[in-house]
């Protein structure tokens, strides 16, 4: 299987993605987790989101042996959105919570005293977890927005009065951070995360889904152009059997993004 092709969105455009997306799984859990490291301060110009993107992969890749990079999104200082492991796919994120489960890595270090959350991102967190709770029919409560820190390492939750009481201790990481909305127990959330994403969902509107042309590459390698035309820069290759949604046909080419402009040679397609 081809690894994932990280996108990287603004909220809107990750709105949009996910307003217009069709999905085959059944979603009842939204994980949150923080990356702990890379924190805030290991993001530079020479080293910027897409390059921490690929980081995560190889270690989720070369050290913990999984398929491919292990969470569905991720979210950045600037407030960006990026799309990662394919939501159709079951994520490596949470034992005992994968299944019916999103899982979204929040960059950063949120335990108490550590990297102090941009509000960009601040906002950015709140509305992500607004739009799947939209998007995916779900009501804000913590079944359905959970934290890394409320299971032990088999998978079983642990009781609400053992994490609300801070007695996890070193049975789990603290993920997503003590300092996490203010702190990472179920009361935490009640009182400071989960009314924030209630009151976002009021704003969010779910938009008609729009059902794309699936086709895959028939060449060994196709180039993604910014425009439809020869001439245009090239974004990235695409190997052979990569499966892209066709949004809009012209003049022999093919978008392949509802938010940006992405474009192929149609006839390289099947």
């Amino acid at each position: 299987m081809a690894l994932a092709q990280f996108k990287i969105f603004s909220p809107d455009e990750f709105d949009a993605y996910l307003s217009s997306s069709i999905f085959s799984r059944t979603i009842k859990i939204i994980q949150n987790h923080h990356t702990w490291r890379p924190g805030y301060t290991h993001l530079t110009n020479q080293r910027g989101e897409m390059y921490w993107l690929e980081s995560m992969r190889s270690v989720h890749i070369n050290d913990r042996k999984w398929s491919d990079i292990g969470q569905h999104i991720t979210t950045f200082p600037s407030g960006n959105i990026a799309l990662c492991r394919p939501i159709d796919l079951v994520p490596a994120g949470i034992r005992g919570a994968n299944t019916g489960g999103i899982c979204i890595e929040h960059f950063g270090n949120f335990d108490t005293g550590a990297d102090q959350m941009t509000e960009a991102h601040r906002n950015s967190i709140i509305r992500l977890n607004a739009m799947l709770c939209k998007r995916f029919k779900l009501q804000p409560n913590p079944s359905t927005i959970v934290y890394h820190h409320w299971y032990d390492q088999k998978g079983k939750r642990f009781a609400d009065e053992k994490i609300n009481s801070g007695l996890v201790g070193n049975e789990q990481k603290t993920c997503p951070g003590t300092g996490f909305f203010g702190g990472n127990t179920i009361t935490a959330a009640q009182t400071n995360f989960l009314p924030l994403i209630a009151e976002a969902m009021k704003d969010q509107v779910v938009t008609p889904v729009v059902q794309p042309k699936m086709k895959k590459v028939k060449a060994s390698a196709l180039n993604i152009r910014s425009g439809p035309d020869k001439n245009s820069p090239v974004l990235r290759v695409v190997p052979k059997e990569t499966e892209l949604a066709v949004y809009q046909e012209r003049d022999g080419w093919s978008k392949i993004s509802n938010t940006s402009s992405e474009w192929v040679f149609s006839n390289l397609l099947i």
